[in-house]
């Protein structure tokens, strides 16, 4: 069964694999859960008593436990989410397996998380090259059977991934199933790509999966336990929702999101591969 990420934020950051110890006016929580040896982006919150962010004057740092030696995390960029929460983002590199402490110092207050940092990654990894599939599309389904989005754009399922492939153009790939989402993110996820997909609508694809082919009968019946994921969400490994893969026009995994990501951070991944030169 799909393991959820749970969410108003507080939630979402509650249920992560993350182990917080609590000062008495803030508490540190990673939200990113499927970490391995390497770059990862990681997504992480600090939230006061009263279950605000705090974003200002807080400076991170992460080391392995029971290590000494401690790195500055010197960059972060600061992320709306859904609920008006506000979420750091950095790339960290992690050298071993095991576990790890990230810190957050504020007023005078000091953090900490501990994280589990794996051998190898659940979930497709960047640096990875995609399979062509053949997911659902429009060619072989009514949008209303392929989509639990109350606003569906027919543009994201206009394609399967094998036929989007073969276009070589750069693919945003995202899993999620907003109308059975307890994460309150697979929704304005969806709003994200389309953002994008309208900015960028003659050089990249969008694809949107739902994690559940028979989530028709999941909601009829009520009963998460009788889902059938998609081939492709057990291709690409993904236990968690919503996840967004930056594929470029070889096919190649240039970047992948675990959680909600915005729009202007993929922009921005997306003009590091020259999208408008493809």
């Amino acid at each position: 069964m799909i393991k959820k990420i749970l969410l108003s934020l507080l939630l979402i950051i509650l249920s992560c694999s993350s182990s917080p110890e609590y000062s008495n006016y803030s508490s540190l929580f990673i939200i990113t859960e499927d970490i391995s040896i390497g770059e990862n982006r990681v997504a992480f919150a600090l939230i006061d008593e009263e279950g605000i962010s705090i974003v200002e004057n807080v400076d991170f740092f992460y080391k392995k436990i029971d290590e000494e030696n401690s790195k500055i995390i010197e960059s972060t960029n600061i992320t709306e989410w859904p609920n008006s929460k506000s979420v750091f983002t950095s790339y960290l590199y992690f050298e071993s397996e095991g576990f790890w402490e990230i810190y957050a110092e504020h007023e005078g207050n000091l953090n900490k998380a501990t994280v589990e940092v794996k051998l190898e990654s659940y979930t497709l990894s960047v640096g990875s090259y995609i399979d062509p599939i053949k997911t659902p599309s429009l060619k072989d389904y009514k949008i209303e059977d392929i989509s639990t989005d109350i606003n569906p754009d027919s543009d994201l399922y206009t394609y399967t991934l094998s036929e989007a492939l073969e276009e070589k153009k750069p693919i945003l790939l995202s899993f999620s199933t907003p109308g059975l989402c307890v994460t309150a993110t697979c929704a304005p996820q969806l709003d994200e790509l389309k953002h994008i997909k309208n900015r960028n609508k003659d050089d990249l694809i969008v694809i949107h999966i739902e994690v559940w082919k028979n989530f028709k009968e999941i909601m009829s019946k009520g009963d998460l336990s009788i889902g059938k994921v998609n081939k492709s969400v057990e291709k690409f490994g993904i236990n968690t929702e919503p996840w967004t893969f930056l594929i470029n026009k070889d096919g190649l995994v240039v970047n992948r999101y675990q959680g909600y990501v915005s729009s202007t951070e993929m922009e921005k991944d997306l003009n590091s591969i020259n999208v408008h030169d493809q």
